[in-house]
């Protein structure tokens, strides 16, 4: 039998797992927090980050050997991979083909683009090397949408805008890795070693080889997928998928990011289409939002562990400077190719171009990349300089481009707000309150001395204004019927999860057969995917035997 002793003494020697339960309870935390302020969430890591990075750093928090470290493994094989795993699997094969032009564009000649534009500023601002400045420039190229999604979801901004952003972050990333692993590479070993034709080689077989890992292990899954109709395997299977795709082309010295992004797409797009059922995909949604939110709060929150705060408060303005000049390379990256993309073909607004280029913000790729040079022995140096520059350009692009994106949004009028709807919630809000009063009033009357006719009063002028409020609800269903469907919808989703947890409840109680659960979930779950669905299971059926 295990004594308290054992456990006490088990918890002091594993500090990581202190650090890691306060880590995501912090993020917890921050969540809330960013959620009543109505802040995007990945700015208030950043911030907490910044906080728990300085108390660190300066002794008031515990580190070293057996806590908590950020390192280069921990981004690039443990967050990662996930990350890019949701975001290409929620990805349409068909809006990417829609916007493709711009999208591979960008990706390609807009990231180059970027980091030739960036280099030449640093170089110029600062008078380092052509190869420091490259790199430099290399690091702080990569994009992460995760911040502007969540904004646009928010706000309600086109399918084909996300679409464009993420798309153009899924394979700018990939791309920087493998740049940026050939640049580490000519630091190394020299420059002399490595030829031009050499380097474009190189670069070609990690990005091909490594999409051919991704479709291959992708199309395995799917087949494997469709022939088990197990929904907690067909999860694991995606799990696995997303690790082993990375690990297996980083085995063949390809590139494990493009791995994963192709992967997430033959899963994201055939996979679930044609290979799972509906439980499956429910399940396998719910589970990737979760292991993303970690991903991304242990990410953002612990960029501070890699960074003392206070080495990037001394180069500021070495930071503000890289911010700039890397900020004005991708606006004029964006507003040149999606320039003429949008002049040839005219299928979007002129005002996206200046949200693709706001939406532009600095995440996880750079810090990942920064922190890949703690072990060079060419930049030892250089590179705790080097890490607080690019930490700091990600801080303040969140904090600078990820406060005011949703700002641009309405003022660019990309999404306005609807009268309708307003008038909708207002009334609601004034019917809840009326409502409100009228219990509250009930109560008054039995616990106190007030005159009757005046309670009486009272309660007949709020009655009235609660019709009249009714009468304005109805004008706006009336002339908004849409309204009333999403209230019905919702309605209906509450009322299906509703009935899931008592068919489970009911099982476990013993009262139905493990098949007659199966098979009733499995309907709920089909309901639950359809836009208007039936509020019961079997409702199809119901009404044809009528």
């Amino acid at each position: 039998m295990i004594s308290v002793h054992s456990l006490a003494l088990a918890s002091q020697s594993l500090p990581l797992l202190d650090d890691l339960v306060l880590l995501l309870l912090g993020a917890m935390l921050v969540a809330l927090v960013t959620r009543r302020l109505r802040i995007p969430y990945t700015v208030g890591l950043v911030v907490a980050g910044a906080a728990i990075g300085f108390l660190r750093h300066q002794g008031a928090l515990p580190s070293g050997a057996g806590h908590f470290a950020l390192t280069e493994e921990l981004i690039l094989l443990i967050l990662l991979p996930p990350l890019l795993f949701d975001g290409a699997m929620n990805t349409a094969f068909s809006k990417l083909k829609e916007n493709g032009t711009l999208v591979a564009n960008m990706a390609l000649l807009g990231t180059f683009g970027c980091i030739l534009l960036t280099t030449a500023a640093i170089r110029s601002l600062t008078g380092w090397d052509w190869d420091l400045s490259l790199l430099l420039g290399a690091m702080v190229s990569p994009t992460d949408p995760v911040s502007v999604l969540a904004i646009f979801r928010e706000q309600g901004v086109e399918k084909r805008l996300s679409t464009i952003v993420e798309g153009e972050s899924l394979f700018n990333d990939g791309l920087v890795v493998v740049f940026y692993l050939l640049l580490m590479r000519g630091l190394e070993q020299g420059w002399q070693e490595i030829t031009v034709a050499e380097g474009v080689l190189t670069f070609i077989h990690m990005i091909g080889v490594g999409a051919l890992v991704g479709l291959s292990l992708g199309s395995l899954v799917n087949w494997l997928i469709e022939r088990i109709d197990e929904h907690l395997i067909e999860v694991l299977f995606s799990i696995l998928l997303a690790y082993g795709s990375y690990m297996l082309a980083e085995r063949f010295e390809a590139s494990g990011v493009i791995a994963v992004v192709f992967a997430g797409l033959m899963v994201g797009n055939v996979g679930r289409q044609t290979a799972m059922s509906a439980t499956a995909i429910l399940s396998l949604g719910l589970t990737w939002e979760v292991i993303a939110f970690i991903a991304n709060s242990l990410a953002f929150i612990a960029i501070g562990f890699a960074v003392d705060p206070v080495l990037v408060v001394e180069n500021f303005h070495l930071v503000l400077l890289v911010w700039l000049a890397a900020t004005a390379a991708r606006a004029l990256m964006t507003y040149a190719i999606g320039g003429i993309d949008q002049a040839v073909r005219g299928t979007y607004p002129r005002s996206w171009l200046h949200i693709i280029h706001w939406g532009g913000l600095k995440g996880t790729v750079p810090v990942a990349l920064a922190l890949g040079m703690t072990g060079s022995t060419a930049l030892i140096d250089v590179a705790p300089r080097l890490q607080a520059i690019v930490a700091g350009v990600v801080m303040l692009s969140m904090l600078i481009q990820g406060t005011s994106l949703k700002w641009l949004l309405r003022r660019l009028k990309i999404v306005r707000p609807l009268e309708a709807r307003r008038r909708w919630e207002r009334h609601q809000a004034r019917s809840i309150a009326v409502e409100t009063a009228i219990e509250e009033l009930a109560d008054a009357v039995s616990s106190t001395e007030i005159d009757p006719q005046r309670i009486e009063s009272l309660r007949d002028r709020l009655l009235a204004i609660r019709d009249s409020i009714r009468e304005d609800l109805k004008q706006v269903l009336e002339d908004h019927p849409e309204f009333a469907a999403e209230q019905v919808r919702d309605v209906v989703i509450r009322l299906l999860h509703r009935q899931r947890s008592a068919v489970e409840d009911a099982y476990r109680e013993g009262i139905l057969s493990d098949e007659a659960l199966q098979d009733v979930q499995a309907e709920i779950d089909q309901l639950l995917l359809e836009e208007f669905p039936d509020p019961v299971p079997g409702g199809d059926g119901a009404r044809s035997s009528s």
